[in-house]
């Protein structure tokens, strides 16, 4: 059960992967075409990223076809019990975690040429909330995987050498 899931979650990642890298190159390429001949004017941040998602997008396809075959070659040898099939979980989860924050990045690229400059009278809960949330998702990454490598690694001291659960479905013939 835990491989079909696991080969379930592992498609569902690059779909996630797929979607999102499609999306974004997308959205950039309606803002070239919208902004013609204006491209000097944008920030430098989404002239950055333009070139990353944009003209050198078949890298981003590559990168996520490879880490499909990375996460069934991990199903594969966790099928195997050669390894703990957390591996597979873990690199498909990575996966998608790392296509929301491309995501967030072609956001930001987007909206960078719209921002107005000046001073703005905001609050303290207002110049709060506009760090808060890079800050939550770089303090709950941190947790998830300090999670992550305390379960593996509290997995890999638990009796090693006792039997799987598997052993007990084993016939004696």
């Amino acid at each position: 059960m835990d491989v079909g899931l696991a080969i379930a979650f592992a498609g569902i990642a690059f779909m996630v992967w797929a979607l999102l890298a499609g999306v974004s190159r997308l959205m950039l390429q309606n803002m070239i075409r919208t902004t013609a001949g204006l491209t000097d004017t944008l920030p430098t941040v989404t002239q950055n990223v333009r070139l990353f998602f944009v003209d050198t997008g078949f890298v981003i396809d590559l990168v996520g076809l490879g880490w499909l075959a990375l996460s069934l070659t991990l199903i594969f040898f966790a099928n195997w019990q050669k390894i703990s099939i957390s591996w597979a979980w873990l690199a498909s989860l990575v996966q998608s975690l790392v296509a929301a924050l491309g995501g967030m990045l072609v956001s930001s690229a987007l909206y960078a040429p719209h921002i107005i400059t000046g001073e703005a009278d905001d609050s303290i809960l207002s110049k709060i909330s506009q760090i808060s949330l890079p800050i939550v998702i770089a303090v709950a990454v941190l947790i998830w995987g300090l999670f992550v490598y305390y379960m593996l690694k509290r997995r890999a001291s638990m009796r090693p050498f006792a039997p799987s659960r598997n052993d007990g479905l084993r016939t004696n013939r």
